[in-house]
């Protein structure tokens, strides 16, 4: 019976920062979005900050509190995304069905006969040899059991879960530890005396259905380690974006404009990158009290030249701003992502037809 690989990229974003700056590499680092005086929020953190309990998505300020000598690097997704792309590229080469989960997970189906441990190292091996990034490797019956499993053994380990060992494995953990279980279902189930998946696998399918509906069945089945969700190859994206939250709110156009500006130029530089086009342009604002608004438009040709997505993002955003009150955030996206070019082109030909077609394609 085929199994799946489940590879997790350890710190990812701050991994890529320290290739750039090896004499980081000791230190705490951590990788920001915003500045350290106002609203800038951790991307993520690499394991020496992680002592001093930052976490990622917390606000920049409080983890510089909890480890002042700390190095603030600006997060830079263009670049993590082509170090992504090497990770699949690398994958892709080993495997015949491959799966990109997130920028920084991938899962993979292993051919039946394959020793699983051997497997697990070598790919672990491959990516610190040919990359010099660190990941942790988990083989299991399904994905949802070896995600499990690759949180389990993080940083830089390795495990694998026999066939038929899937309940043994998962009854000790917390019951947090399973995918959708949130702070509400966490605190519902806790509510409920369940405290360790095996807890909530002794309790009756039927119980969590009247207790949680749908998800119930998905709560009885993940506690159960049963999960059929197949390996679906050629991940896409769905979505580009960028956001802002200022250190003060913001009422000068000017300097909104400018901030969409700068988005354009990135979410292109992405778009170009990872070679799609975007479809639809989505602009999104808050004000000091925490109302959001978006607006969003769709192109008659989809595009990637960062010109037009600036022209339209202003237009959206200067219909959904009329009151002119100061703003807390602005954000920037797109989506409706279509290939520039076909899998399987060479780059030289591809960019050839993105000169000629000046970075859009009628759709």
């Amino acid at each position: 019976m085929a199994q799946v690989l489940f590879l997790d990229l350890d710190a990812f974003f701050a991994a890529v920062e320290l290739l750039r700056r090896p004499s980081l590499r000791d230190r705490p680092v951590l990788i920001a979005v915003g500045h350290p005086g106002g609203r800038g929020v951790v991307s993520t953190a690499t394991y020496p900050a992680r002592k001093f309990g930052v976490r990622s998505g917390m606000p920049l300020r409080r983890a510089l509190s909890l480890c002042p000598q700390a190095v603030v690097l600006p997060a830079r997704h263009h670049l993590y995304s082509a170090y992504s792309e090497k990770v699949r590229r690398l994958l892709h080469a080993r495997f015949g069905k491959v799966e990109a989960l997130s920028i920084d997970e991938a899962c993979a189906e292993v051919e039946e006969g394959a020793d699983p441990e051997r497997l697990a190292r070598e790919v672990q091996d491959q990516v610190s040899r040919e990359l010099g990034l660190s990941c942790t490797v988990a083989i299991a019956s399904n994905k949802l059991v070896a995600k499990v499993a690759c949180e389990t053994v993080k940083p830089h380990g390795t495990i694998v879960i026999p066939p038929g060992k899937e309940e043994e494995f998962l009854a000790p953990l917390p019951v947090e530890r399973l995918p959708g279980v949130g702070p509400k279902t966490h605190d519902r189930l806790l509510r409920l005396g369940v405290r360790t998946i095996g807890e909530l696998a002794a309790r009756s399918q039927e119980a969590l259905l009247r207790e949680f509906g749908k998800q119930g069945v998905y709560l009885w089945e993940a506690a159960h380690g049963i999960d059929s969700t197949p390996i679906r190859p050629e991940w896409e994206p769905k979505s580009i974006s960028r956001e802002t939250t200022f250190d003060r709110d913001v009422a000068d156009l000017a300097d909104l404009r400018k901030v969409l500006e700068e988005f354009s130029h990135a979410i292109a530089d992405e778009l170009r990158a990872d070679r799609f086009l975007a479809k639809t342009i989505v602009v999104k604002l808050r004000y000091g009290n925490f109302d959001t608004l978006s607006r969003q438009v769709t192109l008659p040709v989809a595009t990637a030249d960062p010109k037009e997505i600036a022209e339209f993002a202003t237009r959206l955003f200067r219909a959904v701003w009329r009151t002119e009150r100061p703003l807390r955030l602005v954000g920037l996206g797109v989506h409706g992502l279509v290939r520039s070019w076909p899998r399987g082109v060479s780059d030289s030909e591809g960019l050839l037809g993105e000169e000629r077609g000046a970075g859009r394609q009628r759709l």
